[in-house]
């Protein structure tokens, strides 16, 4: 966008270049077909609500006006605003995009049922502020490097952050066995004594 239009913020000029040519100058980031057309339909949404292409003022609202104030645009969802409150706004935010949200299953870390607007709720009320930007990075990376974790991707147990989490639950589960074992035992020696 920036070799195309002079710059990435360069509004006026993308509104004026039309959804073609942004659609091309995207093209590399994957579904350029309906980026293009939501960006341009948010841009015209914004300068007809301020009659200028700025959201500057989002930085000294709250985080909870600014999120509804983004998802207030058609064609912005809770992980869109997410984004934006995570990587523009620098607030702490934890981003459920397709990465997250499949990774995050696979580790067992949000209800098994849950859709991406229930995980994000879920995540981001238990992910640290401290960790929300680091983790969100290292998912998405992840996910889209690892073969196993990537969409479509097999477990074939060369992942490590997967083993690493089985090996968790694994002695987790064995010591929660242990601790049944326990319960029992006393249990049963209870009831030898009232005999």
């Amino acid at each position: 966008m920036a070799s195309v239009y002079g710059g990435s913020d360069n509004w006026e000029a993308i509104v004026k270049g039309g959804q073609s040519k942004l659609q091309e100058a995207i093209k590399c980031g994957g579904l350029s077909v309906v980026k293009s057309r939501v960006i341009i339909s948010i841009l015209n949404q914004v300068h007809e609500k301020y009659g200028k292409y700025s959201l500057d003022h989002l930085h000294t609202t709250s985080t909870e006006d600014a999120m509804t104030e983004l998802i207030s645009f058609q064609g912005v969802g809770p992980k869109t605003a997410s984004c934006v409150l995570l990587f523009c706004l620098q607030r702490e935010d934890f981003a459920v995009d397709t990465h997250v949200y499949r990774i995050t299953g696979l580790l067992g870390w949000r209800p098994q049922k849950a859709n991406r607007e229930e995980t994000y709720a879920h995540l981001n009320v238990r992910v640290p502020d401290e960790d929300k930007y680091g983790l969100h990075i290292l998912l998405v990376g992840h996910g889209k490097k690892c073969d196993e974790c990537k969409a479509g991707g097999r477990n074939v147990g060369k992942c490590e952050l997967r083993k690493a989490f089985r090996k968790e639950k694994t002695e987790k589960g064995a010591l929660k066995e242990e601790a049944d074992e326990e319960v029992e035992d006393v249990k049963t020696e209870e009831m030898d004594e009232e005999d």
